[in-house]
């Protein structure tokens, strides 16, 4: 478990609220958003395209977190769930954060998503932050406040983008692969699944002390479609609580729709 699993999203914390002096904050998971000249639309939808999500192995020995949270780029659009403790500081009684999100990619990407519990944020409370992203252009909201536009737009999201994607997200857990055995087949979040969950025997050997994790790859693609982590890893020699959730749903559901706020 490599201390960047936790330092760097709190170096992209610190970057991103410089760059917005609005209170932007870490989105939910979403691929790393390349530079689009796109024009913003009313109403960004699931990019129409007659292209299959590239097909990948689906491992029988030691499982690639990495490569399966990679995956998700292959697709339109998806919608993604996160919890957190022990990543990010939190001013939540139980130390979470959690972020919510839909996410569209393609030629004209966008994105919108909600993140509470997360520590330093005056004036936020309960009600957490929401944000949109379409094209070049984003909208912030805290709590029950008024939107306000984003003087920089996409671009003050671009380091929350890459650090709270789901690859970098399950980078820390890398080292873990080889501890996952499988528990079978199941269909999780509505699509067809292989289960595998870290081997007690095994979990030592990649620095987790305590409790487990488990992943849910699809079948067809690879995907990474939900993953369980909660136990004490090894952090540079400490022992640290790490709690970890992620799920995903409705992928290139045409319902997934990202619109400016009114």
């Amino acid at each position: 478990m490599r201390r960047a699993c936790g330092v760097a999203l709190l170096a992209a914390l610190g970057v991103t609220i410089s760059a917005c002096s609005l209170l932007s904050a870490p989105t939910s998971p979403v691929p790393s958003r390349q530079a689009v000249a796109a024009t913003p639309t009313a109403d960004a939808t699931p990019d129409a395209t007659d292209e299959a999500p590239t097909a990948r192995p689906v491992p029988s020995g030691p499982v690639d977190l990495i490569g399966a949270a990679d995956a998700l780029a292959d697709h339109r659009s998806y919608r993604v769930t996160v919890v957190a403790r022990g990543l990010v500081p939190s001013s939540a009684a139980d130390g979470r954060v959690t972020m919510t999100s839909t996410l569209i990619q393609g030629d004209h990407p966008a994105a919108e998503f909600t993140l509470a519990g997360i520590d330093g944020f005056e004036g936020v409370g309960a009600g957490g932050i929401h944000a949109v992203v379409i094209g070049d252009e984003a909208w912030l909201r805290t709590g029950s406040g008024a939107w306000t536009k984003s003087p920089g737009g996409a671009a003050d999201f671009d380091a929350a983008f890459t650090t709270m994607s789901p690859t970098d997200l399950v980078d820390g857990f890398e080292g873990l692969g080889p501890a996952f055995i499988l528990v079978g087949t199941e269909t999780k979040h509505g699509t067809p699944t292989t289960h595998y969950r870290i081997d007690p025997a095994r979990a030592a050997a990649a620095g987790m002390s305590s409790g487990g994790v488990d992943a849910w790859i699809a079948r067809s693609g690879g995907e990474l479609i939900a993953i369980r982590a909660d136990g004490t890893f090894d952090v540079d020699g400490t022992k640290t609580p790490i709690l970890l959730q992620i799920d995903v749903t409705r992928i290139d559901d045409p319902a997934n729709r990202v619109r400016p706020p009114a």
